[in-house]
Parts: C-alpha cells; structure tokens; sequence
C-alpha cells in the first residue's frame, strides 16, 4: 500500500557431513549456502506490518507515528507474529545517488529489534514517491534500473552479514496492467537479484521477494508467465496483496462505482442495515483469488507471500458490534484460506484506529479481537483454545476439573488434557480465559493480597474475569483488572499447586507463553513452537525448530550454532516414553520420527545445557 491507506529458516547451517546413528538422518546443505526459500517460508507463520514508518516521505514520524521501539516489536512477538514487513522509503534519504549513513542505520535498529526477538524481517523499497512504482514504462526503465541497481547494491551490502532470517523484497505495489507494462517490471527484478547477488556472502543464497504487477493476483495470475532468472535456485519468493472486496476493505466514502461494505462474510449480514453488506468479494472469492496463486506458484514449489490483507475498521455502522465480528472473521478467514494453501500471511497495520493493532507509543494491544482472529486462523483453528506455559515453573494453567463456583485453578505439567485447554474471549480492551473442561473462567476473586490464589467461576460481567495482556520480551504477563494483580506461578513446580497472583514484578513467574492446541493445528501450520523451556540460556534454547508440525513420514530438527544435542526423548501424550535416541555428537538437522503410530507426541530435546519440549502431531 501506499502510505495514506490501505491496505491494499529454518536456522542457518553449514555442516558437511552426513550423519546416520539411530535410525537418525543428517542432511546438511553446501557449506556458505542459507536455507532454500520454501524452507525459510516454512517457518513464517504470520506477519505483520511496520506501516506508514520508514516509508514515510522523508521521515520515520513524517505521517504520524511515533519511532518504532524494541518494546513494540516485543508486543508484536508476543501477540503471535513471527515475521515483520518493514516498508522502507530509500530515495528522499540519499545525496548524489548515496544513502544517508544514519538512515540506513536507522533501518537496521529497526531490523535488529525483529532479529533480537528471533522473527523473520522483509525490508523492501516501498512507494518511496513512486519513482519505480509509478514507471513501469520503456521510457523510464533506463533510469529506474538505474536506480534500482545502485540502492539495492548499498542496501544489500550493508545488511550482507545477516542470515536467512532477513528478506529483501524488490518492490511494494508496482502499477503494471498490461504486457508491456511486464515486461518492464521484470526487467527491475531482475536488476535487483543481479545487485544483490553480486554483493556476495550471504547474499549470494538469501531468499528475494519480487512483487506480482500492481500486486494484483488476477494480474499477476493473468501477465506474469515468466520469472526473472537467479545464479541460485530455489531462493525466490512471490508476494502479492489481498485487499478484495474493497468497498469493505478500504473503501472511506461511498463512490459512483460502489458504496461501503460494513458486514462480510456468512453469518454476518445485518439485517437491519441490509444495503451495506457485502454483495461480493466474500469466502468464494478469497478461495478462488488465492487459489490461482496456490496452482500457479506454491504447488510449483515458489513461496507466496500475502504481503497486505486487512480490512478497515469503521466508527459509524448502525450494528457495530455485528461489523467487528465481521472484520474479525474476515481477518481469520483469510489468514486461514491463505496458510491452508501454502502461503504466508501479512496483516497491514498503519498505526492509525482504521488498522492498527497496537499503541504505537505504549506497545500495549489496541485490537485483540483481530489479534486472536488472526491467529486462529493461522493455526487452523475453529476453537481457538491455547495452552498458557509458565516461564518460570515449566507448568501449564490448568482448571484440574474443578467445576465448582470459586474453586482454585492451578498447574500441571503437559498432558494434553482439557483442562489445560483455554478459549480467549475478548471485551473490549481485556481478554477472558474459559477452560475447555470445566467452562469456568479464571477469576481473580477480589483477592489484591500478593500470594493470593487465582479461582475459576461462571462467566459474568464481573472486572475479575477480565486481564490485560502486556508484552514482556517474547513473553506475555496478563494483569486483573479488578485486583491489579499479574497472575503468578509463585515459583511452586509440582503438578496441582495452586496459580497464584501477585504485583507486578519482573520475575519469570510472571511470563508466560501461549501456544495452540493440537487438535487446533493443521499440516498448513508448519513448525513446532516451544511449550516449556527450562534453560536459564534463552539465546540458545530458541534456536531450535522441529517441521513439519504435524507429519506423516518424519519429523526434521534443526538447531543452530552447532549446539550438541544429549538427548532426544519421545513421550506419547499419557506421559509414556516411546522412544530414547542418544546421538554422540549430532549437529544441525536430524530426521526421526518415521515409525511413529498417528498419534500426538511430546518431543523433548536435552542439550549442553539447555532442554526444551514440543508438541507435534503424527498423522
């Protein structure tokens, strides 16, 4: 999009040896090279836009928001993106064709802050005035291949160092209707592979983004017959925009040739404001539109990114409440039809009340409700239940069958049980928690004692049923809104102790990790993320990923900085171990799993000094 408006990996390796011992396979890729663009892709779960901030001409605050901080990306994270779009504006920030120094430096603060949190960033030139977007034309291809050539050649060589987790994306949304039109657009992709491969290192095999013409899919499906070549295979990526129907999606005033859409989506019509629902562009259309993209790329093994999607959020329906749940389910609908076919979702997010999802000043979350939309769609799922790991303790929030009105809630180990299952509610601004076994939801029961015990009670209106969810790190901490108190682990790591809650403190037990349930996952969510962690050394326990999640054949581990894996312990979902494998000095990747019944499994990987577990499913 452009800047008013709308909205329209795997870890590096380089080890050389195949390695077989246990009935275990290590296949490592030549040395130098990044993982392919299918296995980067395979890892992006879910995006997010950094919009109308580096693109803004001339300036980071220039259309209004504040400076991006590590505090913000750290909420991003928690809410359950793991990949961020950074749109960049380049040309107002160079001199006799050269980039600012501290610009650029500015973009890779920005960068590091989605790096420190271990996501997957794409840095693209975005509208940047429309100096390449709004000439496709023969006339001015000479010129704009100049400068495509000379920005992408400092832009690559200054982030040249960087792994796999870093994309670079030609361009944002470039106008081309036609084949002439194509024909030059290619011409600018294939300008910026050449610029970036010829910066050599690890830019020789790191995974492009070139845009569809006008991002369009029917144009894209319809014009781009031919891809641009690269000296290295299998490292690109497609993106294109989703942003249809836009009189619901971006549409601010009614128009000649439409007028606005308020309600989207089956079972979500009003009936009281009939002229204002959707009369086309509805789940047909998303399945169709993203369907010539699955048969045209994905099943030929290039990645497609849904760089924007979104809908508008409006102040003025008659049903206000009917329309956001219509914007929420458009959210998940789309998130979901998009990951169901292969494919990485990007939720455009401008800062502003229309799109945007978090404060930009505070960090604190403004939208849960297309927050959770969003990542039940990405996990598959219809329910929305999640599991809620404590940081500290290694335990999950669960309800032990109590069904009682007051009754305590507390923790146990993972056991793939009900009672650890949880629904996230939204009202208004505050989230509730309503265990899948007991249908009670956590309560903080009027208690503002530190040490106080969390409880559980029907639902009602009442303030204890309702937290805030706060960021912390990767982390998440959810605060009472009656009592003002954080719910706490309170340090006890025995299975049945009592939750507690306590004042706000910066101890772990206050953190905690949510992940979805494994019957809410799909084969289109593709890795595994981590349910306990019990190293005291993050940094090292994060960089281990298991895909796909789940499998019909075998499971793949990766882990990163030759970390030695002690110990790889397989446990059916009753606590049972089925399978031990002790490989003496195994590094990188690991094949296992192939004899493994259907079935949900805990995979629990020992290294130096570090464990960390999974849930995977074996189909």
């Amino acid at each position: 999009m452009k800047h008013f408006l709308f909205l329209p990996a795997l870890l590096r390796y380089g080890c050389k040896l195949l390695f077989v011992a246990a009935g275990i396979f290590l296949s490592i890729p030549a040395s130098g090279q990044l993982p392919t663009a299918q296995q980067v892709a395979s890892q992006m779960k879910v995006g997010w836009n950094l919009g109308n901030t580096l693109e803004a001409i001339c300036g980071e605050n220039a259309w209004g928001n504040p400076n991006t901080s590590q505090a913000l990306i750290n909420a991003v994270k928690a809410a359950g993106f793991n990949t961020v779009r950074i749109p960049c504006a380049w040309d107002c920030h160079t001199s006799n064709g050269v980039i600012d120094a501290a610009w650029i430096s500015r973009v890779k603060t920005v960068v590091d802050y989605c790096i420190n949190n271990n996501m997957y960033v794409i840095i693209n030139i975005h509208w940047d005035g429309g100096w390449l977007e709004n000439n496709c034309t023969t006339s001015a291809q000479n010129a704009v291949n100049a400068k495509q050539q000379n920005y992408w050649t400092q832009i690559a060589n200054y982030f040249k160092n960087y792994n796999e987790r870093l994309l670079f994306a030609s361009a944002n949304e470039p106008a081309v209707s036609d084949a002439t039109g194509m024909s030059v657009l290619l011409s600018y992709h294939q300008t910026f592979i050449n610029a970036v491969r010829a910066t050599g290192g690890n830019n020789s095999s790191r995974s492009l983004i070139i845009q569809g013409p006008s991002t369009s899919i029917d144009n894209t499906y319809n014009l781009m017959n031919t891809m641009p070549t690269d000296q290295i295979s299998n490292r690109l990526m497609m993106e294109v925009h989703y942003h249809a129907p836009w009189q619901f999606c971006g549409l601010t005033e009614d128009a000649s040739w439409g007028t606005m859409f308020y309600y989207w989506g089956n079972g979500f019509h009003s009936t009281s404001q009939t002229n204002r629902n959707s009369t086309w562009g509805e789940e047909s259309e998303v399945e169709r539109a993203l369907g010539l993209m699955k048969t045209k790329y994905v099943d030929n093994g290039i990645p497609v990114i849904i760089g924007e999607f979104g809908a508008i959020k409006r102040s003025n329906p008659s049903d206000l409440s009917l329309h956001l749940a219509s914007r929420e389910y458009f959210n998940k609908y789309v998130t979901s039809s998009a990951k169901n076919k292969g494919m990485i979702p990007v939720y455009w997010d401008n800062g502003a009340t229309d799109f945007g999802l978090f404060n930009r000043s505070t960090a604190a979350v403004t939208d849960q409700g297309v927050i959770n939309a969003i990542m039940q769609g990405a996990g598959g799922s219809t329910s929305g239940y999640i599991t809620l790991a404590n940081r500290a303790t290694g335990l999950l929030m669960d309800g032990i069958a109590r069904t009682a009105n007051g009754s305590n809630c507390s923790q146990w180990s993972n056991s793939g049980s009900y009672n650890q299952q949880w629904a996230l509610e939204t009202t208004g601004s505050y989230v509730k928690l309503k265990n899948r076994a007991t249908g009670l939801y956590l309560d903080g029961m009027g208690r503002t004692t530190d040490g106080s015990i969390a409880g559980q009670w029907a639902g009602s209106s009442s303030n204890n049923q309702q937290w805030t969810m706060e960021s912390a790190g990767g982390f998440v901490k959810f605060k009472n809104r009656a009592t003002g108190l954080y719910l706490d682990g309170l340090g006890q790591s025995g299975n049945g102790v009592d939750l507690g809650q306590w004042s706000t403190s910066s101890s772990y037990n206050q953190q905690w990790t949510s992940s979805a349930t494994a019957n809410a996952r799909t084969a289109a969510q593709p890795a595994s993320m981590a349910l306990v962690s019990n190293s005291s050394n993050d940094k090292q326990t994060s960089q281990v990923v298991i895909y796909p999640n789940p499998s019909s054949s075998n499971f793949n581990l990766v882990i990163n900085d030759n970390e030695k894996i002690k110990l790889i312990e397989v446990v059916d979902i009753n606590g049972r171990g089925v399978e031990a494998i002790k490989p003496a000095a195994v590094k990188n990747r690991l094949a296992f799993g192939a004899s493994l019944q259907p079935n949900t499994y805990i995979i629990k990987v020992t290294g130096d000094t570090w464990t960390k577990s999974f849930k995977v499913i074996k189909q």
